[in-house]
């Protein structure tokens, strides 16, 4: 379900023009994702509630933290790098169907290993998943 989750936010930004996005169980070391701007889904944490069973679907509800990192080009200016967020990639999460988003945390740093400038964002997350019952 982890998977699907990433595969869905990574699909769906790859869609909208953010290129290039990657999972956070992606092996590429990062001197291979290129000098431009990478993106990266993950997920800090899960949580699932009981099933809602209907005849031919089963809900599942569940709780998240979203991770997404955006590395900048090298000498990229922090205000870039928000504006880059807020066009690019904040309305295409914040729009997702089947699932509520909410801005919990945001943070940019300078990354010695890569030498370069990351947004790392955090996003409460909650939805359902629908899950047709032949397939349970």
């Amino acid at each position: 379900m982890l998977r699907e989750l990433i595969d869905d936010i990574t699909a769906k930004l790859a869609e909208n023009g953010v290129d290039p996005v990657y999972s956070a169980f992606d092996a590429k070391s990062v001197s291979r994702k290129g000098s431009s701007f990478f993106t990266v889904v993950g997920i800090g944490s899960f949580e699932s509630s009981a099933p809602i069973y209907s005849p031919y679907t089963v809900f599942l509800p569940f709780r998240a933290e979203i991770e997404i990192s955006i590395a900048a080009p090298e000498d990229y200016s922090m205000i870039k790098l928000y504006n880059y967020y807020d066009e690019k990639v904040g309305p295409v999460v914040s729009d997702m169907s089947g699932m509520t988003c909410r801005l919990s945390k945001m943070s940019v740093k300078f990354d010695s290993n890569i030498q370069r400038l990351v947004l790392n964002v955090r996003l409460s997350a909650s939805g359902l998943t629908r899950i047709g019952r032949e397939n349970v």
